[in-house]
């Protein structure tokens, strides 16, 4: 097994729509690792294309296939700012055009965004470094190379760079991880953890406490980092919520 630890650091203001407050659509200070697999280049298949004609989500059948290739964590904040800007993108005669609602597509509105130079890290679990996906983006990084990716509902750039691990040991027993995680793809629920509020497509969880189960103790420099062996995409089924979206 390698590990490695990614961080990325914005070169554009970037936004999406985790939480709405009225007219307020605010940026969570995360990284969803379902939108950093994307924006690797990381999906192939039919069902993903340049042009999405439906806002309809296929997860389950483009990201479970780099089970036992890859896996990635979700982005954790380690710098984060945020700006308040404005937007209209009504038509000039001030009317509501006849269409159908948009997801995170304000007609007008404000929004809270990530700032530039805004910093998150990651984590790369590659069980087979030989069986990677061959997407350039993703070997330049496993390469030692900085790449550039595009994030959030209006694109924006931002830099990533890969450090490999100088250890890796399994373990096994009770531990606890500082590493943001994401629920879907573990195979078991923590003793206790912090949950991100309203993050979707999955809720992720920080500062994740576990009693018992097989775990990575890997080495970067003077850090010492656990993270759960058994993460895979959408290990678990959807969790329906009454009277809300369930986890897709």
């Amino acid at each position: 097994m390698r590990i490695f630890r990614g961080t990325i650091e914005l070169l554009d203001y970037v936004f999406y729509a985790t939480v709405e407050r009225g007219k307020v659509y605010e940026t969570g200070a995360f990284i969803h690792n379902y939108a950093l697999v994307y924006a690797l280049g990381l999906v192939q298949g039919e069902t993903y294309t340049y042009a999405r004609l439906s806002q309809e989500p296929h997860y389950l059948e483009e990201l479970t296939p780099l089970n036992g290739r890859l896996y990635i964590t979700p982005g954790a904040p380690h710098q984060v700012e945020h700006r308040l800007v404005q937007w209209n993108t009504i038509r000039e005669g001030y009317a509501f055009p006849g269409k159908l609602p948009s997801v995170g597509y304000p007609d007008w509105g404000f929004a809270r965004v990530l700032r530039p130079g805004c910093r998150f890290v990651f984590y790369l679990l590659a069980p087979a470094p030989a069986a990677l996906p061959a997407a350039p983006a993703l070997r330049d990084l496993v390469a030692g190379k900085p790449t550039r990716v595009r994030l959030g509902k209006f694109p924006g750039k931002a830099r990533l760079r890969l450090e490999a691990a100088e250890e890796v040991l399994e373990q096994e027993g009770a531990f606890e991880t500082e590493a943001l995680l994401n629920w879907r793809d573990l195979d078991a629920d923590p003793l206790a953890c912090d949950v991100v509020a309203t993050s979707l497509p999955t809720r992720l969880l920080t500062r994740a406490h576990f009693a018992e189960g097989l775990y990575y103790e890997t080495l970067f420099g003077d850090n010492v980092v656990r993270l759960p062996a058994r993460m895979r995409f959408l290990a678990r089924p959807p969790v329906e919520r009454r009277g809300r979206r369930k986890d897709v």
